[in-house]
């Protein structure tokens, strides 16, 4: 039941923050959304800034298991295609909800300690997951010229879906999977 009432909340706080951004996003409103009590609420995730840090490990456990999950079960050189369709493809493109509510909990991660150590650590993880593919394909190069390519695409993935939330045309484009693989050649 738990389990339940938990996944009930965390889903309707993804609604919350997409619907009213970081601020308007209450226990009241949450507790409206989810059909529960605003104790119910509060019994089973705490006050409001634990339902946020809640929600930040619940939202990035399933992106996690996604992405770093699908390149950890590849073989050697089937990594890096699994990457760099993830990060200039499917993964991050077409623009969701979902990263509407990603910039959320990034502006309350720039106050909000635990909710920046939350993301700091799945961003990582990323990154290492990128770096795990490279190794794969190009393991002559250099392991500082490989995290540097790996921080690089990711950087690159994010920007260019902040720059198609904003609908810059060429976002949508090729011309990021073109840089992506510049930074490749470079191994």
């Amino acid at each position: 039941m738990a389990a339940e009432r938990t996944e009930q909340i965390m889903q309707a706080t993804g609604r919350c923050l997409r619907k009213n951004g970081l601020a308007g996003t209450t226990l009241e409103r949450v507790s409206e959304e989810s059909g529960l009590s605003r104790s119910h609420v509060r019994h089973y995730v705490g006050n409001r800034d634990d339902l946020l840090r809640a929600f930040a490990s619940w939202l990035y456990t399933g992106y996690e298991s996604e992405f770093t999950g699908a390149v950890a079960e590849a073989e050697g050189p089937a990594k890096l295609p699994i990457v760099m369709d993830y990060l200039f493809g499917s993964g991050f493109l077409p623009i969701s909800d979902d990263d509407t509510v990603i910039r959320e909990l990034i502006t309350a991660g720039i106050t909000d300690e635990r909710i920046r150590s939350i993301l700091q650590a799945q961003y990582l993880g990323a990154v290492e997951t990128i770096e795990e593919a490279l190794a794969a394909e190009y393991p002559d190069a250099p392991a500082l010229r490989r995290r540097s390519a790996a921080y690089g695409l990711w950087c690159l993935a994010l920007g260019n879906s902040t720059m198609a939330e904003l609908q810059l045309p060429i976002a949508g484009g090729g011309l990021v999977r073109t840089a992506a693989e510049s930074l490749l050649d470079q191994l």
